[in-house]
């Protein structure tokens, strides 16, 4: 089943999936891969929705924002903003693009949608009724720690939560504590604290604190309910809900790790309680274990003695009998020894010959060669540059840095680690580098551009998205910096100054792709569904090029600006002319989601990566695939290439960088 997230639809729900909904004709897969399936809530102008995603096997959740109301967008567009840039486990993940604005058919209001992680596991108040039980002081203070935490990212970000409760707090398999369903009402973060300590009282009581109310002098008795409880605890609940904690959730976890720390003999004497009981149990048990064992060997050894060797009867008969036996079972042995050396190492023995150079060496198409395979210490290459002098090769990576090398393109290839970048508190998803090569620029999914001067070794920020960068380009003059956000706006920067010059508005989704032409006046941007041409100085829209049914994840302009190239997730990529907006060509042959597009400095082939692990190398002129090279153990995600279209860089979610010479 489908379900229509308009919210003027008569009939939301649609058997048997169609595209569009029966009863209002509004698009059911939603940004070409989400797919709702079930309404899950519906409060306070905010819907929520469980969906699915395309092509792959998990579920996540949607909020889409029904109140056209200035101030409420702004709320929910920076609570978007606050989880895109945090990486934690208390908090909800967002993907890239998870914000996006969706309009229903016939509707004249945009509805604000933010797809976020179902978290997995049972809230508190679930929890607490099915163990039928309260929370003991230990737990509580485990707790209590946890999301005091979370609370102290969130305020940091200026971000409030504004709706703690158990039925708001998940606990997750791994025992770790993670917040749900943030609020869009102002209040303060006091109020975060207060709700914190009601929270608390009802997780150790397991009563709700409105049955404890005394009415005669308005105080909660609930001290009585947990006798136990140590006195220093429980008055930092009661300054909780009281307000008389300081508004600083640092100082609070503070005061708390002083409070588990003054419990800690008695916490400890109880773990070791029990420990020693159990190192006692477990050594009984192996002293019975070897007893017996002692026991038996020396049973066996005068059973065999005496029933199985007689006086008369030598002994080498029976090692005569377990030889022939040892040789009957031969090939039995063989395989169960096979299987277990394939049981124990097998995920190994299969990645050594995905990715290991012999393997590859004899896999590679004729005219490709693998010069060299660099590894960095992030699980994900986002981005990989080649300068123009191919000199210096870049990347950007998942753990927020940016390494670089020194390059000797000749005939044999040189290379050399220059260094690591470190600045950005999030994942690295693009970075460009100017014609000269003296300016790196680098875009993260923290909000921020940075540009880098090599030769001074100084950095500028420039921040003005509220959400994730997720491509970045400059011009041939090194002047100009153009940037794309998940916050659907493109913006233009001056790079020797940092100011920014202009905002151009015209997609209605997220921008995944910027390029700009060799020449310097024109700007591509790729995003869901279409890409658009614009004069990079006047930001007049030019074109809209439709035609692909997915994101638009990489778009590049040829060297002589006469093709543009887009390849999306729709897994196809198209060729269209840059002058007229023409479409050209669509070139079939990957299985997965197309990341990187680019042309040759030749202006003869066309070179795509892809998450179905290849790279495919194209004929520009008549789409013919020449050669398909497959390297990589995951995810390619970018490809550039040298000046002399001799070399070319491929990064991957394996780990590494690969170089490759093409004949």
């Amino acid at each position: 089943m489908s379900y229509c997230i308009n919210p003027n639809c008569p009939h939301p729900e649609n058997q048997n999936n169609p595209l569009y909904c029966t009863a209002c004709g509004s698009k059911l897969l939603i940004e070409g891969q989400y797919q709702v399936v079930k309404k899950l809530s519906d409060n306070d102008g905010v819907a929520i929705y469980e969906i699915e995603v395309k092509g792959e096997e998990s579920t996540e959740i949607i909020k889409v924002l029904h109140i056209d109301n200035p101030q409420f967008i702004s709320q929910f567009q920076q609570q978007a903003k606050v989880l895109v840039q945090l990486n934690h486990p208390g908090v909800p993940q967002v993907k890239p693009g998870g914000y996006f604005t969706f309009l229903p058919r016939k509707g004249n209001q945009k509805l604000h949608c933010l797809v976020i992680e179902k978290i997995p596991g049972e809230n508190l108040q679930t929890w607490l009724k099915k163990n039928n039980l309260p929370i003991n002081q230990e737990l509580a203070i485990e707790w209590l720690i946890q999301l005091l935490e979370i609370l102290d990212l969130l305020h940091e970000k200026q971000f409030l939560y504004q709706n703690i409760q158990p039925s708001n707090i998940i606990l997750r398999p791994n025992r770790q504590l993670a917040l749900t369903n943030f609020s869009l009402e102002p209040q303060s973060a006091q109020s975060d604290f207060v709700a914190l300590g009601y929270t608390f009282i009802y997780l150790l009581t397991g009563q709700p604190p409105s049955t404890l109310l005394n009415s005669n002098n308005n105080t909660l008795n609930w001290r009585s309910k947990v006798p136990n409880i140590s006195p220093k605890l429980a008055d930092f609940i009661d300054d909780l809900i009281t307000d008389k904690q300081p508004e600083n959730s640092q100082t609070l976890r503070h005061k708390l790790r002083n409070i588990k720390d003054d419990l800690s003999p008695q916490l400890t004497s109880k773990k070791s309680h029990q420990l020693k009981s159990k190192l006692l149990l477990g050594s009984a048990i192996l002293f019975l274990g070897l007893s017996a064992i002692q026991i038996f060997s020396h049973f066996q050894n005068k059973f065999n003695d005496e029933l199985i060797y007689p006086e008369n009867q030598p002994r080498q008969i029976q090692y005569k009998d377990i030889g022939e036996f040892l040789s009957e079972n031969k090939g039995k042995f063989i395989v169960g020894g096979i299987i277990l050396i394939l049981a124990i190492g097998g995920s190994h023995f299969i990645g050594y010959f995905q990715i290991h150079p012999k393997y590859l060496m004899l896999s590679l198409p004729n005219g490709v060669s693998l010069e060299g395979t660099l590894s960095t210490d992030s699980e994900r290459v986002y981005s990989v540059v080649i300068s123009q002098d191919g000199q210096i090769l870049a990347c950007g990576n998942g753990d927020g840095t940016i390494q670089i090398w020194h390059l000797e393109t000749g005939e044999e290839l040189g290379i050399e680690e220059l260094g690591i970048i470190e600045g950005h508190t999030n994942d690295v998803v693009a970075i460009a580098i100017s014609r000269d090569g003296n300016i790196l620029a680098s875009g993260s999914y923290d909000g921020t551009i940075k540009i880098w001067h090599l030769e001074t070794e100084t950095e500028l920020t420039l921040q003005s998205h509220f959400m994730r960068v997720t491509s970045i380009a400059i011009s041939s003059d090194g002047e100009k910096l153009v940037s794309g956000s998940s916050d659907d706006s493109i913006k233009i920067w001056h790079i020797p100054t940092g100011k920014m010059l202009h905002t151009f508005r015209g997609h209605s989704d997220s921008i995944y792709a910027v390029t700009i032409s060799p020449d310097g006046k024109i700007l591509v941007t790729g995003s869901q569904n279409n890409i658009k041409t614009w004069n990079l100085e006047t930001g007049t829209e030019i074109y809209t090029l439709v035609g692909h049914s997915g994101r638009i994840l990489s778009v590049t302009v040829s060297p002589d600006g006469d093709k543009i190239a887009s390849g999306s997730s729709d897994k196809n990529i198209k060729i269209w002319q840059l002058e007229t907006g023409k479409f050209l060509r669509t070139l079939h042959g990957h299985s997965n989601d197309v990341n990187s597009v680019i042309i040759s400095p030749d202006n003869q082939t066309l070179v795509s990566a892809s998450s179905d692990h290849t790279i495919k190398i194209w004929h520009l002129e008549t789409g013919k695939l020449l050669r398909t090279i497959r390297g990589h153990s995951r995810w390619v995600s970018s490809v550039a290439f040298s000046p002399d279209g001799e070399i070319l860089a491929s990064g991957s979610f394996d780990k590494t960088i690969k170089l490759w010479r093409l004949g």
